[in-house]
């Protein structure tokens, strides 16, 4: 076993690089300027009390602490049981914001405790296309929990003007300091219910076109090209 490798199984290094990794979020957004945007459904829903799904890629998650501002909300993000996941849980949780962890061999047991932690009226944030990819297409487990729990969804994305972009398979955003962004929300998106799978993969379809679309606008709005979609041959992996 590698360094690095038995260094990540250290609860005081996962800790470090947790604690360290929130600092940065909050230096950024402390240096940068902010530009946020149709949040009237986001609102509206928190002013009723009503739970719902917040979505965004999975390239995006730099900054999602403040495109989620509201911690009393207490927020519960959706992240995958390896290593790499439990240091996104790790650095949400500085945030105030709650984990549940899937694990690949039992979705059962993730889908129940996401859709109880809905009916008890709390948001969830998912990342659709994670944690493995492919970049920017969203999957069915996302649509699925929707329906069960008889919830919304509501999509928001952002883009920097500053940033570097990750070799990574999702090409991870990482904003810089001193810097300028544009969150935008999009509306509520309500499915049918009792969807049956064509319904489903409808509905799947549209909430990716959604997304596609309000992160091209937001690069745009920065001056980038729009991140481009996986290939059907490209290799997934990560977080």
């Amino acid at each position: 076993m590698g360094l690095v490798k038995r260094l990540t199984k250290q609860a005081w290094f996962h800790g470090l690089v947790c604690a360290l990794i929130a600092a940065y979020i909050r230096f950024v957004r402390l240096t940068s300027r902010w530009e946020v945007s149709g949040t009237e459904d986001r609102d509206r829903l928190f002013a009723e009390g009503k739970p719902f799904i917040i979505a965004l890629w999975h390239n995006r998650i730099g900054m999602m602490p403040f495109a989620y501002a509201e911690q009393s909300h207490n927020l519960c993000v959706v992240h995958s049981g390896h290593s790499d996941g439990r240091f996104v849980s790790g650095t949400m949780g500085r945030f105030g914001f709650d984990a549940i962890p899937v694990d690949s061999r039992d979705g059962a047991k993730a889908t129940r405790a996401i859709v109880k932690r809905l009916k008890d009226n709390k948001p969830v944030g998912f990342t659709p296309d994670g944690p493995r990819g492919p970049r920017l297409v969203v999957k069915e487990g996302m649509i699925v929990i929707a329906a069960l729990a008889g919830v919304p969804i509501v999509p928001v994305s952002y883009s920097m003007k500053r940033r570097r972009v990750l070799k990574t398979w999702d090409l991870f955003q990482l904003p810089l300091p001193f810097n300028r962004g544009v969150c935008r929300w999009g509306k509520a998106y309500i499915l049918p219910p009792k969807p049956d799978a064509a319904a489903r993969e409808a509905c799947r379809a549209e909430i990716e076109a959604i997304l596609n679309d309000l992160a091209d606008g937001c690069d745009r709005e920065m001056g980038h090209d729009p991140v481009p979609r996986a290939a059907s041959d490209e290799k997934t992996t990560g977080a």
